[in-house]
């Protein structure tokens, strides 16, 4: 195993950052494929498709939870040179991944009815939502295992290895769609569920993929293992970032679930409505996945300036990441604007959901600043263990502000799917703001594990 990398100078930055952003696209295509192949199949799979797709990001919270917890832990542990320290983080959290993920499969086929009628999934879709519901079930471990890998290696500066993993199952899932979901080369369609079928494959195979890869690095080692005594010293440092992270996650998600209701309950036009915001959520990632590559890295390198005890250092690099980070992916979302309509006609066969689709891009690509800036201070408070401001204001400005505003603009005096969509730019105008305070007016440097009110008597063994 190689010493850690902790530069901070703008050629590590970049060093860091690229590949993420590479990585990030790679994600998005994947998912693009589903979506794209889904709307060549109708516009009922591609609401369906996305329903299910957001409900199983929902239950991924608890492993947004742990990674926002792991990337502290680990790189602050990497910044004060505490290896072995860092080694047995690692260790937890790929096991404790991998058994979450299977508890909250079990929860969601269990509890299928209970969860699909909160979603209030029009009756026209049901069966098509219940079949892609099972098999998203038994895809839910590998996504929470592949979701821990790759950010234990982002957490060590090892940020090639992952890059080609994604690469290789963005292709791998491309191929199988074309072959079981579309019925190309000769092979026999299987509709939507070829595509379901296709993605649980996947999924497994990144995640032992990168597992493996972890073991090869000597990140993962067995000799590491931590020990019943080292998990009672360790874990509440893990678990005071990754509960309100894990909290944060859930009023966020469980806020676009409702999202999704206040749009399936719409007057009217509700099914394209669907397709329009789910199409347009996954147009929207070529924007904000790489915002959560700058999102990353200044989570990992405030991380390892705060673990090498400089604040102001910490402080510093993530402004500077945020005004480069932003003003990049605005310009961008500058270029995207006038493809509006090509990129929907690329989604959807369906006007009726093309039209949707212009629509949220409409909104959505005017608060491309906002949505990007506020992303990636929320990796600063990651890195810094301050999560819980991610908490209070990510979380009260969508339920405070923009599912109220969602719901009159869009139920009431608008009736219509932009009267959402127009609440969604209002909300991220103002959570941009009170975050930006946040970066510069409060302590949230404190928050570190070398800081003296986390260190007890009994963690001092494991610091």
């Amino acid at each position: 195993m190689t010493a850690p990398d902790l530069s901070t100078s703008p050629r590590a930055i970049w060093r860091l950052t690229w590949p993420q952003m590479f990585m990030m696209y790679f994600i998005f295509f994947t998912g693009f494929i589903t979506v794209w192949a889904a709307g060549k199949i109708s516009a009922d799979v591609q609401a369906a498709l996305g329903m299910v797709t957001q409900c199983s990001i929902f239950m991924m919270v608890v492993a947004m939870g742990i990674a926002s917890g792991a990337t502290a832990a680990i790189s602050q542990s990497l910044g004060a040179l505490k290896t072995l320290r860092a080694r047995r983080y690692i260790g937890t959290t790929v096991l404790g991944s991998l058994g979450l993920g299977i508890v909250m499969s079990l929860v969601g086929y269990f509890f299928e009815d209970a969860i699909l009628g909160l979603l209030f999934v029009p009756e026209s879709i049901l069966p098509i939502t219940r079949e892609i519901w099972q098999v998203a079930m038994l895809t839910l471990p590998a996504q929470y295992l592949y979701s821990a890998s790759g950010v234990i290696f982002r957490a060590t500066r090892q940020v090639l290895p992952p890059l080609w993993v994604a690469a290789f199952v963005c292709l791998v899932y491309l191929l199988a769609c074309l072959a079981f979901g579309l019925g190309h080369f000769g092979v026999t369609s299987r509709g939507y569920m070829g595509l379901i079928w296709s993605n649980l494959g996947v999924q497994w195979m990144g995640a032992f993929c990168n597992c493996f890869l972890l073991i090869r690095s000597g990140y993962l080692q067995k000799r590491a293992r931590p020990s019943w005594r080292w998990l009672k010293d360790a874990l509440p440092y893990l678990f005071k970032v990754a509960l309100p992270a894990g909290a944060a996650s859930v009023v966020w998600q469980s806020g676009y679930l409702t999202l999704f209701v206040l749009v399936a309950t719409l007057p009217a036009d509700s099914v394209n409505a669907l397709a329009g915001l789910n199409a347009g959520l996954r147009t929207e990632a070529l924007l904000f996945l790489p915002g959560m590559a700058f999102n990353m890295s200044v989570a990992v390198l405030v991380g390892n300036s705060l673990g090498a005890n400089k604040p102001a250092q910490a402080k510093r690099i993530g402004l500077n990441m945020v005004g480069i980070g932003t003003l990049l992916i605005t310009v961008v979302a500058a270029f995207l604007w006038p493809f509006r309509q090509e990129l929907a006609e690329m989604l959807s066969q369906n006007p009726g959901a093309q039209a949707q689709i212009v629509n949220y891009l409409t909104y959505n690509l005017l608060s491309t600043p906002f949505s990007i800036a506020s992303t990636i201070m929320g990796g600063i408070m990651v890195g810094a263990g301050a999560t819980h401001y991610n908490l209070m204001v990510y979380g009260g400005t969508f339920w405070l502000v923009r599912l109220p505003l969602g719901w009159l603009l869009g139920h009431i005096l608008w009736g219509t799917a932009s009267g959402v969509f127009c609440a969604m730019l209002c909300s991220q105008c103002l959570q941009t703001g009170i975050m930006l305070y946040v970066v510069c007016k409060r302590d949230w440097t404190r928050f570190a594990m070398h800081s003296g009110h986390h260190a007890r008597p009994a963690m001092q063994r494991v610091l």
